[in-house]
């Protein structure tokens, strides 16, 4: 058990940070992380009329904290990483208190309050998280600024492939920046995402070279601003599992809607019917693969889908090839094709990736089966 307690602060920015005030931030952070309680200490306890919002669960007290309980001290003007109460909680598991950061930007751990904390002064932590950033104090509209662009970067992923790490994010992250000041929602963000998808689909289907180009932008559209729904979400503590639903079903809908449509469409276009077979193999592996992608989803209770323990291909070929079929670069490498009208190589592709993927999933949920992937 940690609490987290929120210090006097020097003289905190009233203003917001990446859509929500620092105090208010602290208080999300802590409960995110497993915080039991949060404390509000000294000047600290003026914050609490804006502490009242509905994304805080955590009990909020202005008496001092429990003295069996690790304790995690924050100033109320300081900018924190999601992760690093947790990170400081567990670190003092040696009985020796630990800080994280510099100056007047320190977070510091404490143990129990028992003999033990009498070895000296804090240690200093070592964070290590991917795009995490040290704690920052926010003193004026130029600090807001800069923590917001640190909030930002920390959206980032490192599963993102090669188009969404160079590509991608920047485009999403720039809009994301603007959607904080909007009242939009994470959840109608995801609604909008989707029905660009499903209009690709509708849009491609017409057979005409016209057709296919804006299906294809519109797909790739809907790809670099799919992360936008998340990165808003994790922003202002908004995730939900009908957000990890909405981004998961979306993905998978547009990707169906946009080469069923694209498969109509050459049909339409060449009178081949070998289109719409190719079409019926990339929606038919798609929707059984997908169902039983949901199936273990639902079992374990959560909607995004890198919790689907994946029998990943081995060898070095495998391993080289897998980032070209990460659904980032193959929708825009899809997008080329429909701009150098080699769209119809796209279509085999996906044909031949569905089958793969259905292959897949098959093997995994054999693995499930026999005990051996969780």
């Amino acid at each position: 058990m940690f609490v987290v307690v929120v210090t006097t602060a020097e003289g905190s920015y009233r203003g917001r940070v990446g859509g929500l005030t620092v105090p208010l931030r602290i208080v999300l952070a802590a409960q995110r992380c497993g915080a039991s309680a949060v404390h509000l200490e000294g000047d600290a306890r003026a914050f609490a009329p804006g502490l009242i919002d509905r994304r805080v669960d955590l009990p909020i007290h202005t008496d001092p904290p429990p003295i069996d309980a690790v304790t995690v001290e924050c100033p109320a003007d300081v900018l924190v990483h999601a992760d690093s109460f947790r990170a400081l909680a567990e670190s003092v598991a040696d009985g020796r208190a630990r800080v994280l950061g510099h100056g007047d930007a320190q977070v510091i751990a404490r143990p129990p309050q028992n003999p033990r904390t009498s070895l000296g002064p804090p240690v200093p932590l070592v964070f290590a998280r991917p795009f995490a950033f040290p704690p920052m104090r926010i003193a004026s509209l130029r600090d807001a600024v800069r923590g917001n662009t640190a909030l930002l970067r920390a959206c980032r992923k490192p599963t993102d492939g090669w188009t969404s790490r160079h590509l991608n994010r920047h485009v999403s992250l720039t809009l994301t920046r603007l959607l904080l000041h909007s009242p939009l929602t994470p959840n109608q963000v995801s609604v909008a995402i989707l029905c660009m998808g499903l209009a690709s689909g509708v849009i491609a289907a017409r057979g005409t070279a016209e057709g296919f180009l804006v299906g294809a932008a519109l797909l790739q559209l809907q790809s670099i601003l799919d992360g936008c729904d998340g990165e808003l979400a994790r922003m202002t503590f908004r995730q939900s599992k009908l957000g990890e639903w909405l981004d998961t079903v979306g993905d998978d809908a547009s990707n169906y809607a946009f080469f069923g449509g694209a498969s109509v469409g050459m049909f339409r276009a060449s009178g081949r019917a070998a289109w719409l077979a190719i079409g019926a193999v990339i929606v038919g592996c798609g929707a059984v693969a997908s169902a039983l992608e949901y199936r273990y989803l639902l079992r374990k209770g959560t909607g995004d889908l890198l919790a689907y323990p994946v029998t990943a291909g081995s060898g070095r070929f495998t391993t080289a090839v897998q980032p070209l079929f990460k659904r980032d670069t193959f929708i825009a490498l899809t997008f080329v094709a429909a701009v150098s009208s080699r769209l119809h190589w796209a279509l085999l592709a996906f044909a031949v990736g569905a089958v793969a993927i259905l292959i897949t999933v098959l093997r995994t949920e054999a693995r499930i089966s026999r005990g051996e992937a969780r």
